[in-house]
């Protein structure tokens, strides 16, 4: 068989590190977002490990469980299942011959496969898949598709290569974690609901304090607000992958969410409030969060002439728009001076965390020099969060 590396072949290559009774699982986050996902592992009494795009965790069997239904800003949870060495394809299918797979895969019908080649002398990605194909006795292994935008029942394996190192892991969450169930319909310029929650988490929001989104669009800012104040998991109304292992016991993960569920409270902790000058955008949010069981303080006003509600101070956050997105031929540079303006002599005292681009003009309109810059994205688009401490009127 061909070489997979440039190293030649071991004897018989170290043995399989597999899973053990305790779980090992993988937490991937958006970019930027490392720092929301860690401190949201911290507070449920793990101990996440940070690691390139997200965190690892271990504890005990159900782990994966755990982090699927809570964690608000996770995008996806791999169950690590092994990791092993292969410098040729002998070896390679020796290795993923030795992983244990009986209570993830059925074997009636091949898993998905996505592979990872990261400075490997692996040639391709088909090399693995072939080697996979004859460990697990079947005709051939399926490609798996972007996991961002796919996902579902089924075993979808996932193998990163870096050198001659091999990491395979499962996806257990199926669909993308951001996929609530609530948000079925969106405005023009959606935002994740796990960049929402992830920007809350940065900006320090506790749940407690009044909530105000001034240009709200579909809701998205205030409904996971309002689920972070009500301490309702995310995950309550999503479908994840474990369901449909073989191994899945469909009366522990009953009562997993049982438990979740009596967790929560009946309504949020402190007010939220919504306002936006499209009144189609508003609609959408009432039947977004009606759908997410939480009701709303909903108003149509243009944030160039907005004030506080009554109850603050709080956090005021935002996701302007961006002009490459919106599309709309209107001033954006005259719309940030203005929502500028807004922000320090209609919210004096309330704290800030806005979403904004990279563009400098449309930053430096804003006049917040005291905002302090977190690098994030939003759709593949190099973002800015804009968070500041309790604003006060420009001198």
């Amino acid at each position: 068989m061909s070489r997979c590396g440039p190293h030649g072949s071991t004897d018989n290559g170290p043995p399989v590190t597999n899973a053990r009774a305790s779980e090992h699982v993988y937490v991937s986050t958006l970019p930027g977002l490392e720092p929301a996902l860690e401190s949201e592992c911290a507070a449920l009494g793990w101990k996440p490990r940070r690691a390139e795009g997200g965190v690892e965790l271990e504890g005990p069997t159900g782990l994966h469980q755990e982090a699927n239904l809570r964690l608000r800003t996770a995008s996806r949870v791999l169950l690590r299942l092994g990791v092993f060495r292969a410098n040729d394809e002998d070896v390679l299918v020796r290795g993923l011959r030795g992983l244990e797979l009986s209570r993830i895969w059925d074997r009636r019908s091949p898993p998905r496969m996505s592979v990872t080649l990261k400075r490997s002398g692996v040639p391709g990605a088909d090399v693995v898949m072939d080697a996979a194909a004859e460990a697990w006795g079947v005709e051939s292994v399926a490609r798996a598709g972007p996991l961002d935008e796919e996902g579902g029942p089924g075993l979808t394996l996932l193998v990163r290569v870096e050198g001659d190192v091999f990491t395979v892991s499962a996806d257990t969450s199926g669909e993308p974690l951001h996929r609530r169930g609530y948000r079925q319909e969106i405005s023009r310029a959606p935002l994740r609901e796990t960049l929402a929650a992830g920007i809350l988490t940065l900006a320090g929001y506790d749940g407690a304090e009044p909530l105000v989104d001034p240009m709200c669009g579909s809701g998205t800012f205030l409904v996971e607000g309002a689920w972070m104040s009500m301490k309702r998991a995310p995950g309550l109304m999503h479908g994840f992958a474990f369901e449909s292992f073989p191994g899945f016991d469909a009366n522990g993960w009953a009562e997993r969410k049982a438990r979740a569920e009596s967790e929560a409270l009946a309504a949020p902790r402190g007010a939220l409030h919504g306002f936006d000058i499209n009144a189609g955008s508003l609609g959408t949010a009432r039947r977004n969060a009606r759908r997410a069981g939480v009701t709303l303080a909903l108003e149509r006003k243009d944030v160039k002439t907005l004030t506080a509600p009554p109850g603050g101070p709080g956090l005021l956050v935002a996701n302007p728009p961006y002009g490459k997105r919106v599309g709309e031929g209107e001033d954006l540079p005259g719309l940030y001076r203005a929502m500028g303006e807004t922000l320090r002599k209609g919210f004096t005292g309330w704290r800030a965390a806005l979403l904004v681009p990279e563009d400098t003009g449309l930053v430096k309109a804003l006049n917040l020099p005291e905002a302090r810059s977190l690098p994030v994205r939003n759709g593949g688009l190099r973002c800015k969060l804009l968070l500041t401490e309790a604003l006060s009127p420009r001198r």
